[in-house]
C-alpha cells in the first residue's frame, strides 16, 4: 500500500512538466470576485476622460509672463453687474404741468388788454435701479467668485474690490454721486474691468450660463468676450444614438438638439434592470476655473 502512494505521488508531481512538454498552459486559479454591487451603488470607469475642466497650470504660467510683461495692469471683477450707461441716479418718466393765465386791463388815454401764460413743471423722480442682478444665492457668488479669481491670484494679479474702490473714491470726492464716484474710481485705480453676468437657461446641463466682458478703461473698448454656450467645453460631441433602424447621427436630425453645456465624467449606477448611466456636469468650481481660463486665453491674445 505504502509503494502505491508514493507511485501515484510521483505521478502527480511530473503531470506539470508533461503538460509543458506537450504546450497545454499551466493552471491558474481563478481570480477572486468581490462582493455582489447593490443597487444604487455607484461605479465609475477606470480611465476618467477628459472633459476639459481640470488644471492649467500651463495657463496660468503662460499668463503670468504676459501680465508681467504688460506692466501688471489692475484688473476689476463686477460678479453678475453691468457697467451702468446713466447718467445719473436719478430719472424720471413723469412730469406734472401747472399752468395759468393772467389777464390785465388798463385804463386812461389808452385801452390795453394783455393776458399772460406761465407755467411751473415738477417732476417725480425715482431713483436708478443697482445694475446687480440678484437671481443668485449668496453661497453661489462666494464659490464662484472664489474659484474664477484663484487663477488670477496665483498668477500674481491684482483685483480690484468694486465695493472697497467706491468707498476711497468717495471719501475723496465732495460728490455724492454714486455714478460720478465708480467712474472716478475706475479711472484712477483700473486698467480692465471683467463683468462676469449668470443668466438662468433651462437648455443647459447647468440650468444657467455664463456670460463675461472685459473693458478697457482708458478707452472704452471691448477687449475680449466669453460666452460659455460657445466653449468647446461646454459642447462636447453627442453621442450616436442606436435605434430599431439603425444608427441616428444627433446632427443630422430634424429636430437638432439644441441643448448644450459642460458634461461630466461617465458613471454608472447598479440598479435592478442592470447598469444605468449617469452624467452630472462639473461642480461649480471647475466650471469658474474654467471660465477664468478661458478669460486668460482671452486677454492673452490681444496682449501680443
Amino acid at each position: 500500500m505504502p509503494i502505491r502512494r508514493l507511485a501515484l505521488a510521483a505521478i502527480a508531481a511530473g503531470l506539470p512538466a508533461m503538460a509543458a512538454a506537450q504546450g497545454v498552459p499551466a493552471y491558474e486559479p481563478p481570480v477572486p470576485v468581490g462582493p455582489p454591487v447593490r443597487d444604487g451603488e455607484v461605479l465609475q470607469r477606470a480611465k476618467k476622460a477628459d472633459t476639459g475642466f481640470g488644471t492649467q497650470a500651463d495657463t496660468v504660467s503662460a499668463f503670468t509672463q504676459a501680465y508681467m510683461g504688460r506692466g501688471k495692469p489692475k484688473l476689476a471683477l463686477y460678479w453678475n453687474r453691468q457697467l451702468s450707461e446713466a447718467l445719473t441716479d436719478w430719472y424720471s418718466d413723469t412730469r406734472v404741468l401747472n399752468s395759468s393765465t393772467n389777464n390785465s386791463n388798463m385804463s386812461g388815454e389808452f385801452n390795453l388788454n394783455q393776458s399772460g401764460n406761465s407755467q411751473n413743471t415738477m417732476e417725480i423722480q425715482r431713483r436708478v435701479q443697482d445694475q446687480r442682478r440678484g437671481q443668485f444665492s449668496e453661497s453661489f457668488e462666494w464659490e464662484f467668485q472664489d474659484a474664477f479669481l484663484a487663477p488670477f491670484l496665483e498668477a500674481g494679479a491684482t483685483i480690484i474690490d468694486r465695493g472697497a474702490m467706491m468707498r476711497f473714491t468717495g471719501a475723496d470726492m465732495p460728490s455724492d454721486s454714486e455714478k460720478t464716484i465708480e467712474v472716478r474710481g475706475l479711472q484712477g485705480k483700473v486698467d480692465y474691468l471683467m463683468e462676469v453676468l449668470v443668466a438662468p437657461n433651462w437648455k443647459s446641463s447647468t440650468g444657467y450660463e455664463l456670460r463675461l466682458r472685459i473693458l478697457d478703461i482708458k478707452t472704452g473698448a471691448i477687449v475680449a468676450m466669453v460666452n460659455s454656450k460657445n466653449l468647446k467645453e461646454w459642447n462636447p460631441e453627442k453621442p450616436i444614438l442606436v435605434t430599431e433602424t439603425g444608427f441616428v447621427d444627433p446632427r443630422d436630425a430634424e429636430d437638432e438638439d439644441e441643448t448644450f453645456g459642460p458634461q461630466g465624467e461617465d458613471k454608472f449606477r447598479a440598479t435592478g434592470t442592470g447598469f444605468q448611466q449617469r452624467r452630472k456636469p462639473p461642480k461649480l468650481p471647475k466650471i469658474a476655473q474654467n471660465l477664468a481660463y478661458n478669460t486668460m486665453n482671452g486677454l492673452m491674445r490681444q496682449w501680443k
